[in-house]
């Protein structure tokens, strides 16, 4: 579930990809009911998404079609094709039918894209991070919620380099994907809630600064002496030969 909110975070930031470097702070939560709220900053460089916290770095490459997570406590680090995510949401599609009922009605909505997702402006503005700020709600399939955005952030006009990730955004995700190239400007603001049987799954998301800036070159990489390790759902890397 970890993953599937953080690949609906980069569906937001996706927007800024092809516009100049930004550095983002925010202070963001996902899980059950909200989770914790942790503080982080989000590089937005090139064909790079990079969230980076005091435990984890997630490096998103849109050129390369790949996502490296780098867990700073154990000092290991995973890397996934978007092909490979696409494979492990057919593997769990085909597994829907052979689990036990209750845990098939939470998984199935997350795979049902009959319903669009709708963006609706609601004519709120607010000063978000410093900018004047208009507030979308959004709701279809098991996503409801609002999306606050700010024009005064230069954004392009195309989610060209997001569009290569089409393929891997299947089920409900591709309709949220279709809602959030309706959305015009940079997200300051966000909370998700995505509803697959019990409690919500919440993802939330408040900028605190957004600014041009280039980012240090440690962060768009693995730090030297880490251990790499295989991608939750992937087989490990094959024994050493002898």
């Amino acid at each position: 579930m970890h993953r599937i909110a953080f690949m609906v975070s980069c569906l937001l930031l996706a927007s800024t990809v092809g516009a100049k470097d930004l550095v983002v702070r925010q202070r963001s939560s996902s899980g059950v009911g909200g989770g914790s709220s942790s503080d982080e900053t989000v590089y937005i460089a090139g064909d790079k998404i990079v969230t980076d916290s005091p435990a984890v770095r997630t490096i998103v490459d849109l050129d390369k079609k790949n996502m490296t997570s780098i867990d700073k406590t154990q000092k290991t680090y995973a890397v996934i094709t978007f092909e490979e995510l696409r494979q492990q949401m057919d593997m769990l599609r085909q597994s829907l039918d052979s689990m036990p009922p209750e845990a098939r009605k939470q998984m199935a909505p997350l795979f049902d894209d009959s319903q669009p997702v709708v963006v609706k402006e609601t004519g709120k503005t607010e000063t978000i991070a410093g900018h004047t700020a208009k507030e979308n709600t959004l709701s279809g399939g098991p996503y409801s919620g609002y999306v606050w955005t700010t024009e005064e952030v230069e954004t392009p006009a195309a989610f060209t380099k997001w569009k290569s990730l089409e393929g891997m955004r299947g089920g409900a995700a591709r309709r949220l994907g279709e809602a959030m190239q309706q959305l015009k400007g940079f997200p300051v603001r966000t909370k998700i809630d995505m509803k697959t049987g019990g409690q919500p799954i919440s993802l939330t998301n408040e900028v605190l600064e957004v600014k041009e800036g280039t980012p240090p070159k440690d962060v768009l990489t693995v730090p030297p002496g880490y251990a790499k390790s295989a991608p939750r759902g992937m087989p490990g890397p094959p024994p050493p030969a002898r």
